[in-house]
């Protein structure tokens, strides 16, 4: 009897142990997002206590074509108790640790020829839970180049060196309209700028983006194809596309894109889940294996779904003791989910086998 139900799991393309992307991974590129990725940056030591919580403040900072930040800056993170600053390390990433609840300001001094870029991050401790590690947000920086100011060389790719000013502010009222909920009006807003400047990279990303939201996946494709085509070894890019390939159960396309993405940032818990995601559905169970156990050992907000696609990993592998082990550590993170109760009849069946 079990044996059906894991054959018609699987048919079924894990529809009781999956989830849809949530819009904030899929907005990777300038958004905020809740994970755990133990990447880059000076920790200020055991001895620091920050402002004496849990939680943690991320962050990546990026050039304007995609490209990861090569050299350390200055990051200064203040909120209601505490004004402190940190040098990123020369990749661009940067750790905020023992942070307690409220709303902290991260801003990047990267020099003279950047404008200072700042990102507002309200942190949320989690009640009901003594033995909470609290949570991880990360976020995503970009660097915009000072107008007045000349560009040192090899900062960025020709192709966005010399954008114009009409084409900033086109892509600048997209980010607005993307702020404000309404995808149509940046599509049509980074049109206009792509007109202007067809190679603007971040506007290519962001239009692949928005159609992704609109599940316009064709267009979404077309975008961030192009934007590869010019930056093949932007982790964002290959994230984005790698997620979209999965919208589009593409598997091995997408499979491809995210191991390009993790070659690049080994430390993404996005990266290395949404891996494993595909990997499952290639039926390529010890590899997905793998990638899902390290997507959890990083956190952050996939980390309930990790859990069950390893468990979905464990039935197809016949390991009965370490599904019932997942799933049950699934139901304990997400007890109020709307399949919590097939999970558990799915767990009531595990326990019968042998």
């Amino acid at each position: 009897m079990f044996h059906s139900l894991a054959i018609r799991l699987r048919a079924c393309k894990w529809a009781h142990l999956s989830l849809l992307t949530s819009g904030a991974a899929m907005l990777i590129f300038l958004s905020a997002t809740v994970t755990s990725a133990q990447i880059g940056g000076i920790d200020p030591g055991p001895g620091d206590m920050g402002t004496g919580g849990k939680n943690t403040i991320q962050g990546n900072i990026f050039y304007e074509n995609g490209r990861r930040l090569d050299r350390r800056v200055k990051v200064r993170l203040r909120g209601l108790y505490t004004d402190s600053f940190m040098m990123s390390d020369d990749t661009g990433t940067f750790t905020f640790r023992r942070l307690v609840g409220g709303t902290y300001s991260v801003t990047i001094d990267a020099g003279s020829e950047f404008e200072n870029t700042s990102e507002n991050v309200d942190v949320i401790d989690a009640t009901g839970r003594r033995n909470d590690p609290g949570q991880t947000y990360t976020i995503q920086m970009m660097l915009r180049p000072r107008q007045a100011a000349p560009r040192p060389v090899g900062t960025v790719d020709a192709s966005t060196a010399n954008v114009p000013e009409p084409v900033r502010k086109l892509y600048k009222e997209a980010l607005d309209s993307i702020q404000d909920g309404d995808s149509k009006k940046a599509i049509e807003e980074l049109n206009d700028a792509l007109k202007l400047a067809p190679n603007f990279v971040p506007a290519l990303n962001e239009l692949g983006l928005q159609y992704m939201r609109l599940k316009e996946y064709d267009k979404a494709e077309a975008a961030l194809r192009k934007a590869i085509e010019l930056v093949p070894d932007a982790f964002t890019l290959q994230l984005n596309f790698g997620i979209l390939m999965l919208q589009k159960k593409n598997y091995v396309t997408a499979a491809g894109a995210l191991e390009r993405a993790v070659q690049k940032d080994n430390s993404s818990a996005a990266a290395h889940f949404h891996l494993g995601k595909a990997l499952v559905n290639m039926a390529v169970y010890n590899k997905a294996e793998k990638e899902l156990l390290q997507a959890i050992t990083l956190g952050g907000e996939n980390t309930v779904e990790a859990h069950r696609y390893l468990g979905a990993v464990y039935i197809e592998t016949h390991n009965n003791a370490r599904a019932v082990e997942q799933l049950e550590q699934y139901l304990s993170l997400a007890p109020k989910a709307k399949d919590a109760d097939k999970i558990r009849a799915i767990v009531s069946q595990l326990r019968t086998q042998k």
